[in-house]
């Protein structure tokens, strides 16, 4: 499966993402929604973490420049050369998003941000992210492909 098709069948997915104070090692963050954009940068991922939507005034929209392809052993996919660009986080290499699963050290806030999304309705869905997305990270995206 690509990753086009994990986020299309909402599974639900971490990032692995550099610790800034300790760059070897990987820390992981629960993907509340998941979209791939093109930009005038290149392709790039873009996620909201959970709870965002409880943070109206924090930048809560994250992108990666970055064309993850399967990793090939599991339900991962990996880009070992992201670029760099506006609004990117720094220490991102490699990018590394996967599905996310009970042994995960994420696992309950993931649960907990899905019982807390289902009591708030349509305003923490899926199509709410992608407008706050917009709203942060519009001025650089050309089309949203998933």
């Amino acid at each position: 499966m690509d990753l086009a098709d994990a986020i299309r069948s909402l599974i639900p997915l971490q990032l692995l993402i550099p610790n800034p104070r300790k760059p070897l090692q990987l820390k992981a963050h629960c993907a509340a929604d998941t979209f791939l954009v093109e930009t005038t940068q290149g392709a790039a991922v873009v996620w909201v973490e959970a709870f965002w939507c409880k943070e109206p005034s924090e930048r809560v929209a994250r992108i990666a420049y970055a064309r993850p392809r399967h990793d090939g052993f599991r339900e991962r996919w990996v880009d070992h050369d992201p670029g760099y660009g506006p609004h990117c986080l720094a220490y991102q290499r490699p990018f590394i998003i996967e599905r996310l699963t009970r042994e995960s050290p994420v696992w309950r806030d993931y649960k907990a941000w899905q019982y807390w999304r289902a009591s708030q309705g349509h305003c923490c869905g899926r199509r709410a992210a992608w407008q706050r997305i917009e709203q942060e990270l519009g001025d650089g995206i050309v089309r949203r492909t998933t």
